[in-house]
């Protein structure tokens, strides 16, 4: 009654990952600007608050 819970890893190439993306390419490109974008880390550390105990 064991049950078999090994999952398989299938390696697929860069080709194969884009093949399968298909039509969609143009979409996770612009997400993957925006979130580019959005999350700036130069930006992202500006606008971070100071730690506290540092206005001493």
């Amino acid at each position: 009654m064991k049950k078999d819970t090994t999952k398989t890893q299938q390696d697929i190439s860069r080709k194969e990952a884009l093949k399968k993306i298909g039509n969609y390419g143009k979409y996770t490109a612009l997400t993957a600007l925006g979130t580019y974008l959005i999350l700036n880390p130069k930006k992202a550390q500006a606008a971070s608050p100071e730690p506290p105990g540092d206005g001493f």
